[in-house]
């Protein structure tokens, strides 16, 4: 068989001519006691100095080149304006020195650097809101693992992503979906849940909602077993 992480990913396997019933859909999980929503998010925002008044819109994970990170510095500058708003940006990568340097003079950006995994779930929780950004050429049959993250943490997510893919779909119940590379509609987003605090509740709800039902770690590998159960009955 042939195991895959999207649904997309499944459907280009059948157009490679791999047979229907050697194809197994293997998503990557969220352990729910590890990734979850805390009743208090703000100790790690105080450890940073971070008020407690700020909406703080979270890109945590990998900083390389193909991420399509440039547009958060966009939407810095496009929010310039808006103190009550701080981008985070958290985690290495190669386009980290590029970025930082670029982000110079910008008040409303903090550069944090990898959490150890102890961390990880106060860091998440941390945020009012996540952001994925993508590049246009990587959003067709991209599925990030860092998505699980940030709708098991319970916070919406703006996604750069194009209306007809995968990640559109899981973001479209609990975020708000925007062009990829589109800083000025990303932006106008993270506005619009800034000022709504009773829609960032609700689509963060919808998010572990959907972490919980379609992500949980034991469902999934009882899913799989399963699969390979029958692989050995053959």
């Amino acid at each position: 068989m042939v195991s895959t992480v999207s649904e997309r990913m499944t459907e280009r396997l059948a157009l490679k001519g791999v047979a229907a019933d050697r194809i197994a859909l293997f998503k990557n999980w969220l352990d729910p006691q590890a990734i979850k929503p805390l009743d208090d998010p703000g100790p790690l925002r105080a450890t940073l100095g971070i008020s407690p008044d700020k909406v703080v819109a979270l890109y945590a994970g990998n900083m390389g080149e193909k991420q399509g990170l440039d547009t958060l510095l966009d939407v810095a500058r496009r929010l310039t304006h808006r103190r009550d708003i701080l981008l985070v940006v958290a985690g290495e990568g190669a386009a980290r020195p590029r970025l930082e340097a670029a982000a110079k003079g910008l008040a409303n950006v903090r550069f944090l650097p990898l959490q150890p995994a102890a961390e990880f779930n106060r860091l998440l929780n941390m945020a009012d809101l996540h952001l994925l950004p993508q590049r246009a050429d990587a959003a067709d049959l991209v599925m990030p693992s860092k998505l699980i993250g940030m709708v098991g943490s319970g916070r919406p997510v703006i996604a750069g992503t194009r209306l007809d893919t995968e990640v559109a779909a899981i973001v479209g119940h609990c975020g708000l979906i925007v062009a990829p590379e589109d800083g000025a509609a990303m932006a106008t987003a993270v506005e619009t849940l800034a000022d709504d605090r009773d829609q960032r509740l609700a689509l963060g709800r919808a998010a572990r909602a959907y972490a919980i039902a379609e992500l949980d770690k034991a469902t999934i590998l009882e899913g799989f077993h399963r699969q390979l159960q029958h692989l050995v009955d053959k």
